[in-house]
């Protein structure tokens, strides 16, 4: 077994790898151990999910949809409560903690008013173009992985495929500064909720799929991602969103996740 980013052994590899984070409620789409090695695995953790995660955007994203962390944990934001800004942490839907130091003043100021006002909100700054990039990119080629998984040989091609040295290159060795483009664009609203076959509702957190354009002769591979019903699409071949943007202008702007034909 090779690691599928820094094409070391990675036999002796204790860690399994989760495709989307579990901070993002992923729980069962995971790669088996060593296919991507420990150093890779705590690198990725640190030096590139973490900056996304923890931005305002996702963390208030976490924090509104009630998403925990691999600790059991929603993360904490500030929300206003009157005029002041404070810490809270969400333990469940309605309800509230705070750190001590913010106490007095959150009962100082609903000891002067009979309608107190809690704003929440509902999003931050996005992450720098640098580290989303990369997390689409590092995302993108462990979901090819994963969908190859079944097959004999699965590690083999992956790590030996040259195509696949571009993304896997600026995902784990990147330029200093270095973005790619990608798409991102609201497919459904944050907060609706999906029928089952049973007719009870449910939110999806997050839905991913590889789209395939071009013929035989010359073809692309597209990682496509939606989280909370924003979408994310990156190229698993190059730093280019023509073909995909071709794609979706012959297709009426339809999202991939949900045109049947090219389900994979």
């Amino acid at each position: 077994m090779k690691c599928i980013f820094c094409k070391q052994d990675s036999s002796r590899s204790v860690s399994v790898e989760h495709v989307i984070p579990e901070s993002l409620g992923n729980k069962k789409t995971v790669l088996p151990k060593g296919a991507v090695c420990d150093s890779c695995n705590n690198y990725f953790a640190s030096k590139v999910e973490k900056p996304v995660l923890e931005s305002a955007e996702f963390t208030h994203l976490r924090f509104n949809q009630l998403i925990k962390n691999k600790k059991g944990r929603v993360p904490e934001t500030k929300i206003v409560i009157g005029p002041h800004a404070v810490t809270a942490r969400r333990n469940e839907k309605l309800d509230f903690s705070f750190k001590p130091e913010d106490f007095d003043k959150i009962q100082a100021y609903l000891n002067t008013t009979k309608k107190g006002i809690i704003a929440i909100p509902v999003s931050g700054p996005p992450p720098h173009n640098h580290h989303l990039s990369r997390f689409l990119a590092k995302m993108a080629l462990e979901a090819l992985a994963f969908r190859w998984l079944k097959n004999e040989g699965w590690n083999e091609y992956i790590v030996n495929h040259e195509q696949l040295d571009e993304i896997r290159n600026f995902a784990r060795y990147p330029k200093r500064n270095e973005i790619w483009e990608y798409s991102k664009r609201r497919i459904y609203d944050e907060n609706s909720s999906q029928k089952s076959i049973d007719g009870v509702g449910y939110q999806v957190l997050n839905e991913w799929d590889i789209l395939v354009t071009g013929d035989i002769d010359n073809s692309e591979f597209y990682f496509v991602l939606a989280i909370f019903g924003m979408e994310y699409s990156i190229n698993l071949g190059g730093n280019s969103m023509d073909g995909y943007k071709a794609w979706l202008e012959n297709n009426d702007n339809i999202s991939p996740l949900y045109l049947e034909k090219n389900i994979t």
